[in-house]
């Protein structure tokens, strides 16, 4: 369970955990508003709260907790062909939802995931877009999570977590296969996703779209695709790629082979003017 440095003295740290709940530790060096990780069957130290130097201190404390909670920390998005994102804190709890098209309007007219943590919150949203049909046994279906924190190290570690749990939570779902992607993208991205309409999960998606051929794409037009289609495309281009690379190596060894055989055919003409001459 993760929890927040909110007082300090030199053996002690209280520590505000996600629970709402405050408990006392020994200071191992933090500093206030440092975020660690603590056992979750510990005991509330509500008798610190009631003896503190005075109430203007817990209110502090509390003042501290409370803008830490609400305060987002971290970015998290899902394409399907609904596009949603999630605004988190620190304790891993979200604190918003937006849907990022209209597709993504209807998925969460039907879901309340403010305050649940994020991995409660994506399962929820996996649930509604298997219900209304968008994630089924067909191979070519996906999902394709963003992760984005001012220190990218978190990031990266927030979505390698969420692709395991959303690739184990699927898994578990009988007749649903689907291909997970998660990516940390830094905070920059996330911007420009946004001044695009789409989240970076897509606007990713769609640049390896043109990345896998070597003509031009309507970039609008495919950023309005749903992940399926996306994922289909590229894997074509791929295919179309290889394909070319190995009719090329084909080619290329026949060429080959042939000089080598006209070589062959010109040494043994020549040797055998040479063998006449003499």
């Amino acid at each position: 369970m993760k929890g927040i440095v909110v007082e300090i003295n030199q053996r002690d740290a209280v520590i505000l955990a996600e629970d709402g709940l405050f408990t006392k530790v020994r200071n191992e060096k933090y500093e206030i508003g440092q975020t660690i990780l603590i056992k979750k069957n510990r005991k509330a130290s509500a008798k610190w709260i009631a003896g503190a130097a005075s109430m203007v201190a817990a209110a502090a404390i509390c003042t501290t907790g409370a803008y830490a909670y609400y305060t987002p920390t971290d970015y998290v998005s899902l394409d399907v062909n609904p596009s949603v994102e999630y605004s988190i804190n620190l304790f891993d709890r979200i604190l918003s939802v937006k849907a990022v098209n209209d597709d993504g309007k209807e998925l969460l007219s039907d879901l309340d995931l403010n305050n649940k943590t994020i991995e409660d919150g994506v399962r929820e949203t996996l649930d509604k877009l298997i219900a209304d049909g968008y994630l089924s046994d067909d191979p070519g279906s996906g999902v394709v999570i963003t992760t984005s924190n001012d220190k990218f190290d978190q990031a990266e570690q927030l979505a390698a977590e969420l692709e395991q749990e959303v690739r184990t939570y699927l898994e578990s779902r009988e007749g649903i296969a689907v291909e997970v992607d998660a990516e940390a993208v830094a905070p920059e991205r996330v911007q420009e996703a946004r001044e695009l309409g789409v989240t970076p999960g897509k606007l990713n998606l769609v640049d390896q779209l043109q990345a896998s051929t070597t003509g031009a794409i309507d970039k609008e037009e495919w950023l309005a695709m749903p992940v399926k289609e996306i994922n289909k495309t590229i894997k074509e281009n791929r295919k179309e790629s290889v394909d070319q690379d190995q009719r090329e190596k084909k080619q290329k060894d026949k060429d080959t082979e042939k000089k080598d055989k006209d070589t062959e055919k010109k040494d043994k003409d020549k040797e055998k003017k040479k063998k006449d001459k003499n």
